[in-house]
């Protein structure tokens, strides 16, 4: 299992119906299997996100943010993670809760 505790990413992929961009940073926390984090940045004025390690390399989680529109959006990712050139990177697979779209995004460690 991987440490991502106290780990800051940056979103560097996303599909065109996610929120998520390179504006957005996510700033992640670990206790045992536990793991949250806060974002924002971009289309995102505030997010949460909180889940669990499931294997040695990927976690789950539900997310919610506010938007700038002032939407409370809702869904739940599993990302996994690799290591590239000593940096964590992430490749999520997403589902929004309200519409059920789904998409993918890549995060990298910064």
């Amino acid at each position: 299992m991987l440490n991502l505790d106290n780990k800051k990413f940056v979103a560097v992929e996303n599909t065109a119906n996610g929120e998520v961009s390179s504006q957005t940073e996510f700033y992640y926390h670990q206790q045992g299997k536990m793991i949250w984090a806060e974002y924002g940045g971009g289309e995102i004025l505030k997010g949460f996100l909180i889940g669990k390690w499931i294997n040695d390399t990927q976690i789950e989680f539900t997310y919610q943010h506010l938007n700038q529109s002032l939407e409370n959006r809702l869904g739940r990712c599993c990302t996994t993670f690799s290591l590239e050139e000593s940096k964590l990177v992430g490749h999520e697979k997403w589902q929004w809760l309200d519409t059920l779209e789904q998409g993918s995004s890549l995060i990298r460690e910064i």
